[in-house]
């Protein structure tokens, strides 16, 4: 990732950060002591202001400006005493206006998924993750994927760490050339007092384009930072995000494709008190899907096979 990228993220996670000296400072010094919930879970909405660039070889470039509207249900249930099962549905749409014309169009996606796991609040979590969805339109035709990984937390006072590492391919071409990705993603949780987190995200995902004949490698780098705070006295949360991503090709007629978005967001929480709550013992777990990326080759159109 390219200093500028990183410099842009890190200004925006800082800035988030300055909104923490306005909350309770006592510092958090332990999981929650026992599991007192069988069923906890969340839902939420967002929305934001999103951009698109493409860059093409020795041909200009060319940007879109769009609306995003998205949410999310998650929802985390205790088989056992060291084992749980949480279940995901998120969708995602962006509305483009159209350069040189009047007129909008609009790309999509949507993953329904599910998580097992192993794990203790007071110091971590294993598991598998699997989710199957839907990505495209607007830039291109939308395409059936699949995707499987396996994933970790560990916990610390107030600290948590998440790792996962997976597959993401496409699994209908409908048109279009099949793609696929290895993926691997970092996050880190900060709970400044139970109900004020802040969270950054990195993932790296290196796939191919399958053309049939010939294939197109490609590359795709994405960055998030959040802040969010629940109300002490209510089940809601509200949060700001930032994130933004990068696809890179090789031998391509496109060079890069960018994209940036704010996002504004609101969680109504389900069984359980605070934040940290949720993230040791509740539904803590989330997926980022490459082929669900807004510069990733399924949502942009990329994989479309040239015309002869």
């Amino acid at each position: 990732m390219k200093l500028g990228k990183t410099c842009a993220g890190a200004v925006a996670f800082f800035a988030l950060a300055s909104v923490a000296h306005a909350a309770d400072l006592q510092p958090v010094l332990k999981a929650p002591a026992a599991v007192d919930q069988q069923a906890t879970g969340y839902v939420e909405v967002y929305t934001g202001w999103a951009k698109t660039t493409f860059d093409f070889f020795n041909d200009g470039s060319e940007r879109f400006n769009g609306w995003a509207l998205g949410g999310a249900g998650r929802g985390n249930y205790w088989i056992s005493r060291d084992m749980s099962v949480q279940v995901d549905a998120q969708a995602e749409g962006t509305s483009y206006d159209n350069p040189g014309s009047s007129g909008n169009f609009s790309t999509h996606s949507y993953l329904a998924g599910g998580h097992l796991s192993w794990r203790n609040p007071q110091q971590s979590l294993f598991g598998v993750f699997g989710g199957i969805g839907d990505a495209g339109g607007g830039f291109g035709p939308s395409q059936r994927y699949g995707l499987i990984g396996a994933e970790a937390q560990w916990y610390w006072h107030q600290f948590t760490l998440y790792g996962q590492v997976g597959y993401d391919t496409t699994l209908a071409s409908n048109g279009s050339a099949d793609t696929n990705a290895w993926f691997i993603r970092g996050t880190g949780r900060y709970f400044i007092n139970p109900n004020f987190m802040l969270e950054g995200t990195v993932m790296y995902a290196n796939g191919s384009i399958d053309f049939n004949p010939g294939s197109v490698d490609f590359e795709t780098w994405t960055w998030q930072a959040k802040a969010e705070y629940r109300l002490p006295t209510a089940p809601f949360s509200v949060y700001a995000k930032y994130q933004g991503s990068e696809t890179s090709y090789d031998r391509f007629f496109i060079d890069k494709v960018t994209d940036h978005s704010v996002l504004l967001g609101l969680k109504l929480h389900m069984g359980d008190r605070t934040l940290q709550q949720t993230d040791r013992a509740g539904a803590t777990l989330d997926i980022i899907s490459p082929t669900a990326n807004p510069t990733s080759p399924v949502m942009t159109g990329a994989n479309r096979p040239l015309e002869p």
